[in-house]
């Protein structure tokens, strides 16, 4: 019997008994229920433990926290590129839209399209210098036009260069034609009226049918222009005071001293070819 009392099993239940006596004295002498607030300190205690460790557990350490980074700023690059190039592609299509009538009108052009990137100050007739030049076939005489017409010719050419003479200058000349009244002449500039961004159609017969605000275009005479390009209206028509010849003064469609956008045309139908001077 004696042995019974010595065992640690019995030691134990002995402290047990004397711990829930205890707690059930203070519970009644103080009002609050121990054993419930030992069970909720334990409790919390635990939480805040397993909390911790989560947390822990969920942080990165510097190492990755630091190939994060540089993962994330190769994706930026990335998407950076990507947006240079859809805004290059958004700006090329564009472009080629405004051209898209040249090449419906007569799908025997083929032509690349250019940026003006520098105007010559010295020039008394607006020549300029594109982007383009032999590396996309173009070549000296090529006619260049834009959306709106003529705009000038190729007179020289690098290999990823060329500079255009303007519709402006004395230099270009270029078979025209009353599209109303079918009466035809010869285009070119004129000093006396390159300042005010207009050329001559010279020529003419002295009974045409020319008047203020008809549409001239080239004839394609020649083979150095397409036919059919449009040039301007007729602003005026005058008598040329050396031979009392008559001519008309013509605004072109496009205003070469400001155009930005433009058109070689590397071939077309007739190119090359010498047709016989219609009288």
């Amino acid at each position: 019997m004696r042995e019974i009392f010595r065992t640690k099993s019995f030691k134990i239940l002995i402290i047990t008994v004397v711990v829930l006596a205890l707690c059930t004295i203070s519970s009644t002498a103080f009002g609050t229920n121990i054993i419930s607030s030992a069970v909720g300190y334990i409790t919390t205690g635990m939480q805040r433990v397993s909390a911790t460790v989560t947390e822990n557990k969920g942080k990165k350490t510097y190492s990755e926290l630091l190939a994060e980074n540089e993962e994330l700023k190769k994706e930026i690059a990335t998407l950076r590129t990507q947006l240079a190039d859809y805004s290059d592609t958004k700006v090329e299509n564009a472009r080629l839209w405004k051209f898209y009538g040249l090449k419906k009108s007569d799908d025997s052009y083929d032509f690349v399209p250019s940026t003006v990137i520098r105007r010559d100050s010295q020039s008394k007739f607006y020549s300029f210098t594109i982007d383009r030049g032999t590396s996309d076939k173009i070549s000296v005489n090529d006619p260049v036009v834009s959306e709106n017409g003529l705009v000038g010719y190729v007179n020289s050419v690098s290999r990823n260069h060329s500079t255009v003479t303007t519709i402006l200058s004395p230099d270009l000349s270029a078979g025209g034609f009353d599209v109303k009244s079918k009466d035809k002449g010869l285009i070119s500039g004129d000093p006396e009226y390159s300042d005010k961004g207009l050329v001559t159609f010279k020529k003419l017969e002295e009974n045409n049918k020319i008047k203020v605000g008809d549409q001239i275009s080239t004839t394609g005479v020649g083979g150095v222009y397409p036919k059919n390009i449009s040039i301007g209206k007729v602003k005026e028509i005058k008598y040329n005071d050396f031979d009392t010849s008559l001519y008309a003064v013509v605004e072109p469609y496009e205003n070469v001293k400001t155009v930005f956008d433009v058109v070689v045309i590397t071939s077309f139908k007739g190119q090359g070819e010498v047709s016989a001077k219609e009288d």
